[in-house]
């Protein structure tokens, strides 16, 4: 078994500079990856790269991984075209809503939309292109990190939920239509995972005993999906589960 499968394949993060994206970032390294971590925040990235230079691989690489930032807006097709050849893309970029539709402005439902939908798109379709032009790069793949939000109802999450529904359907159009050039697209659906974003949701017992594993997940579990799919040559359209059982209980 290759201890270092990714060795030598460049992996774009977006959403890199922490939380889920980063914990990706790490395991793509240990799997022998170059990152580029994509964010808006140059500062968050450089302290997010520190901790890249710092992540050792599982094995000795042939050739050094090299790991870069990149400042991008995931909604800007410009920024995207500016990218590194790519083997991996993963769309981790998100920003989370805690109100109800009738109370959010026309600007704050395009931001959600952009970050959480435009953005996956838009990574789809250029870096996809970028993809279709390299044939003879392997293991080509895109994975698209949804929510369990996409699948169940939780109220003043609206916006955010149909983003997340919508990078479902693309993934599924995408395995087709990608998958005939030898270039695999699949998504994760995480539940509640411990990150900033749910710093306070954590502390809600009531919810906690909902999961029947009785506790939020970590973003290294989600990493081990995304790495898990990343090296699977066979696995397209696959769109892994990550939630501890929440979405077998009724509600």
């Amino acid at each position: 078994m290759n201890p270092i499968p990714l060795a030598g394949r460049t992996a774009v993060v977006t959403g890199g500079a922490g939380g889920i994206g980063l914990a990706v970032a790490r395991r793509f390294a240990q799997e022998g990856a170059n990152v580029v971590l994509a964010g808006r925040t140059r500062a968050s990235l450089i302290a997010a790269q520190q901790t890249l230079e710092q992540t050792k691989p599982w094995a000795p690489l042939p050739t050094p991984a090299v790991h870069s930032i990149f400042c991008l807006n995931v909604a800007d097709p410009i920024g995207w075209d500016a990218l590194p050849t790519i083997t991996i893309l993963t769309n981790a970029a998100g920003s989370s809503q805690a109100s109800l539709l009738r109370r959010l402005s026309p600007a704050t439902t395009h931001a959600l939309l952009a970050t959480n939908l435009t953005g996956a798109v838009l990574g789809c379709q250029i870096v996809g292109k970028q993809m279709m032009s390299h044939r003879r790069l392997p293991g080509r793949c895109i994975i698209n990190v949804s929510s369990l939000l996409a699948r169940r109802a939780v109220e003043g999450t609206s916006v955010y939920a149909a983003a997340k529904a919508g990078q479902l359907g693309l993934t599924t159009s995408l395995s087709h239509e990608l998958g005939r050039f030898g270039i695999r697209v699949n998504a994760i659906v995480p539940g509640y995972i411990d990150t900033a974003m749910t710093e306070d949701l954590s502390k809600k017992p009531q919810l906690i005993d909902r999961i029947p594993l009785r506790r939020f997940g970590t973003p290294d579990e989600v990493a081990d999906a995304a790495a898990f799919l990343a090296k699977n040559e066979y696995a397209n359209n696959c769109v892994l589960n990550l939630d501890g059982g929440l979405s077998a209980m009724t509600l």
